[in-house]
Order: structure tokens, then sequence, then C-alpha cells
């Protein structure tokens, strides 16, 4: 199946090859609703083109992907075995809450550097 591009969306479904992969990787800004296969052709087509990745996921399959992902984020609702592998853990599973968790992140980062 081709990729197609509508505005901003991206069918990502029953691209095997990875000519096909990283064009459509290109146009890629968010990917909702990826099956673990997904995730981690889309986190090796990425990491190859020197991007650094973060990967969301819960589930026993998403484990692999979050393993390899450079910053991986948990849910808190989800297996130990995620847990486990993730950098961070959302403990109320709100994606506003990592946005929340960048900012303060960045924030804190930053007024280190200031002080030293």
């Amino acid at each position: 199946m081709d990729a197609t591009a509508f505005d901003n969306e991206v069918m990502f479904n029953g691209i095997d090859n990875p000519t096909e992969i990283q064009r459509v990787l290109k146009h890629l800004k968010v990917l909702a609703k990826a099956t673990p296969s997904h995730k981690t052709r889309i986190l090796a087509g990425l990491q190859a083109n020197g991007m650094k990745v973060a990967v969301t996921g819960g589930k026993m399959a998403d484990v692999d992907a979050l393993h390899k992902a450079d910053i991986a984020l948990a849910m808190g609702s989800g297996c130990s075995a995620a847990k486990e592998v993730s950098d961070m853990i959302l403990t109320n599973d709100d994606y506003e809450a990592t946005l929340r968790a960048v900012m303060w992140g960045r924030n804190i980062y930053h007024n280190i550097g200031r002080f030293l």
C-alpha cells in the first residue's frame, strides 16, 4: 500500500520498503494509535536519520520500542515490564503531563546552566 498524504496526515499501513518508510518519515510529526510493530519500525527509521525519538507505551508489546527509544514514557496503568525499561512513568496516564514535565525539565536545566 502506498503512503498518501492529506494535509498533515500520512497513512503508514502496509509500508515495508525501507526507502518508502524514509520518505514517509520526512512528513511525519506525531503518530497516534500506532501498533507496536509500527512504533519499532518508525523508531529505527528516525534514529537511522540521527533523530532523537520519544516513545510512549504501557503494554507488554511496547517494551521493545520503549527499550530502544531515546526517551521512553510508560503509562502508570501499564505493565511492570514497560515501566522498568522507561525513563519516565506518567502516573495519571495524561499526555498533557508529558508536556508539563518537558517544560519543567527544560526550565530546571536552563536555570542550573544560568546558575553555574
